[in-house]
């Protein structure tokens, strides 16, 4: 049986690669008749050592006063057993991982005005049996509507998305929208799907069933955006309820306004939880550019409060919010230049918690500077430094990378790479060192082929070459473009 499984896999990777290329061997009269869009394959591999549980008995530990235990120097986990418990690093493993897009926009159906939008995408991976994300769902419709367009008015019905500051919530069902020039009102409305999965809500976590309510949802949301002497301001509400309407899921309000000022360039947000009678996420940025735009001076304050829908439990733990002050600012003199840096720091709210082994800290602070040099034509250099320092987590983080446009259809890239962090995923006392290279190729006017390879080691003090954190990856995608733009395609017939 692992055979034939692992058979199946490969067929449906050969599948993947193949599409495209059926596509490019299409010719561009007929790809350009009433279509555009692309297609594109991107295939990548990953070989990594994974994690295991190994069991130690209790008399092989050493025990420490503070009440920590150690089996050759390692940490190890000690309950009221015989046995005590560590994770080592297993053999290496690899996957192969494809994934096929498709996205296209159809016209020219005998009514005006009439298109149909779909992006879809399959998915394949050979190897061994490591957990790859979404492995296991091997084809999605991320969008698939009929669009409308009647006067100032817009229809579209099917699989859709609205992007905003509320998140992108996915649906199927219709939505209408009236524009003229910066004014538009829209409305929108369907069955709710899994943020991230577009999967119907009740189906897309089946495998954690019993702590789901098992019940479809249904979502509904309108905007309103119009230009105020010189400011854009659009606000959105936003609101989903069980398919039975039994119970809310989740109900939030937002309002989004841009202005340009004498001299300041001001943005902001800010949204509200009617559910828990709360604000939600809010921020502000002011910008000062000076010397004609080759400075720029940015000032931003925001507040981050997590949401959780209210058919989850995570909402139960309350995790807490915090609020942020950053400076940043840029400088351009040319082409040739440009150096940046920036800097903030961070309050958290009061856990409320009790702290058994002694204060933790509140707030935390970062900062990254950075710069680009284009050392002469075709060569540039890019490299960036980020430090950050918090309650439980450090972060010190270098990266560096060299440019260099062969010739107008090739363009070469090698970077490399240093990090230590200490976090949920940390390699502790350790530090990361990686590198790797990367290409852009422009194989046709319709074919673009990219791809690179990276390789990533852990040096802790040991040997560098049995860390789990050791990986290599690689990656080559390929996009070819279906059709024209129409109105391109008028505009040359016109000259």
């Amino acid at each position: 049986m692992r055979g034939r499984r692992g058979t199946s896999r490969a067929s449906k990777l050969g599948i993947a690669i193949l599409l495209p290329a059926l596509a490019l061997a299409l010719p561009p009269q007929a790809s350009a008749q009433g279509v555009r869009g692309w297609v594109g394959t991107t295939v990548q591999m990953v070989e990594m050592r994974p994690y295991g549980q190994d069991t130690i008995p209790r008399g092989n530990v050493v025990a420490t006063e503070d009440g920590t235990y150690f089996f050759d120097g390692r940490p190890v986990s000690c309950f009221l057993s015989e046995f005590c418990t560590e994770y080592v690093a297993l053999a290496e493993d690899q996957v192969v991982a494809a994934t096929q897009d498709v996205s296209l926009t159809a016209w020219g159906f005998g009514m005006q005005g009439l298109s149909f939008t779909t992006l879809l995408r399959a998915r394949a991976h050979a190897g061994s049996d490591m957990l790859w994300p979404r492995s296991d769902d091997a084809f999605d419709a991320m969008l698939a509507y009929a669009q409308l367009l009647r006067g100032s008015f817009t229809y579209r019905l099917g699989r859709q998305e609205v992007r905003s500051g509320l998140g992108f919530p996915a649906f199927d069902g219709g939505s209408v929208t009236y524009a003229r020039g910066m004014n538009q009102v829209a409305a929108y409305g369907g069955r709710s799907l899994a943020r991230g999965l577009r999967e119907p809500t009740n189906e897309a976590l089946r495998g954690i069933e019993d702590f789901l309510v098992d019940e479809g949802v249904y979502l509904f949301g309108a905007s309103v955006r119009s230009r105020l002497e010189g400011a854009v301001v659009t606000a959105r509400y936003h609101r989903e309820t069980l398919a039975d309407g039994s119970g809310l899921v989740g109900e939030r309000g937002s309002v989004d306004f841009s202005t340009t000022l004498p001299r300041l360039r001001v943005t902001g947000s800010v949204d509200y939880d009617f559910a828990f009678n709360r604000l939600g996420k809010s921020d502000v940025t002011v910008g000062l550019p000076l010397e004609n735009g080759r400075v720029l001076v940015e000032a931003s304050a925001r507040r981050y409060t997590p949401y959780f829908q209210l058919s989850t439990i995570w909402g139960f733990f309350e995790p807490v919010s915090y609020s942020e002050l950053e400076l940043r600012g840029s400088w351009s003199p040319g082409s040739v230049l440009g150096v940046w840096a920036s800097a903030g720091r961070r309050n958290y709210q009061d856990t409320e918690t009790q702290t058994l082994l002694g204060p933790v800290s509140d707030s935390g602070w970062r900062t990254n500077a950075g710069a680009r040099w284009q050392v002469r034509p075709g060569w540039t250099v890019d490299g960036s430094y980020r430090l950050e320092w918090g309650p439980g987590a450090f972060l010190s983080s270098g990266d560096v990378a060299l440019r260099f446009d062969a010739w107008d259809r090739l363009n070469l890239s090698v970077s490399g790479t240093s990090f230590q962090q200490v976090e949920e995923f940390r390699v502790g006392d350790g530090r990361a060192l990686g590198g790797g290279f990367s290409f852009d190729l422009k194989v046709t006017e319709r074919a673009n082929l990219a791809g690179g390879m990276s390789v990533l080691r852990h040096r802790d003090g040991g040997s560098v070459f049995t860390s789990p954190w050791n990986q290599t990856r690689g990656w080559t995608s390929l996009r070819i473009n279906v059709g024209e733009d129409p109105g391109l395609a008028n505009r040359r017939r016109g000259r």
